[in-house]
């Protein structure tokens, strides 16, 4: 009776109920079910799990003139129409803003506080060129008022001698035009 117990192969699952030869083939050397997303040797004909046919699947092949149409098409149907001209626009108040916080700093006698604001700038300006998604009309309009906003604070602020604020309000225009990014 040991001998008829020999001759059979015995298989022990692994812990996770996997069967030992699918751990250890290669990624290339499975085949998974369609139905129920089995793994199953290369050479099964029949899930393991399920019984359904394994023969009788068929896959799609993608090759690479279908990966790059695909990426094409996903590029074109997220690309939204930027205006150049709402871009001057929002790059002239910016810098008429900077250039604002940058005149009442000096004449406020608080030249500390123009650092902030010129870091704050490079940010905000690496921020809008690393966007994909170029300038629209609306982002125009939010980043015009954004940076006016920021002037008029930013000058209540040194006004009232207050340059310390300077860096939060700059850290806070940053932080709006990386989040609308």
């Amino acid at each position: 009776m040991s001998s008829g117990l020999d001759s059979k192969r015995r298989i022990n699952l692994e812990a996770d109920g996997e069967l030992p030869e699918l751990i250890e083939a290669e990624a290339g050397e499975l085949l998974y079910c369609t139905q129920c997303s089995a793994i199953n040797p290369a050479n099964a004909r029949f899930c393991r799990k399920c019984g359904h046919s394994l023969e009788e699947q068929e896959a799609d092949v993608i090759g690479l003139q279908d990966l790059v149409r695909a990426k094409q098409k996903k590029a074109q149907a997220s690309e939204r129409p930027h205006s150049p001209l709402a871009s001057v626009i929002l790059q002239v108040v910016t810098l008429l803003s900077v250039a604002w916080l940058g005149l009442t700093a000096l004449v406020m006698d608080q030249v500390s506080a123009l650092i902030p604001i010129v870091l704050a700038w490079f940010l905000v300006e690496a921020v809008r060129n690393s966007s994909k998604t170029g300038i629209t009309p609306e982002r125009a309009v939010v980043g015009v008022l954004t940076a006016a906003a920021t002037a008029l604070l930013g000058t209540a602020a040194l006004f009232y001698g207050q340059g310390s604020a300077i860096i939060l309000l700059m850290l806070g225009w940053f932080l709006i035009e990386a989040v609308r990014s």
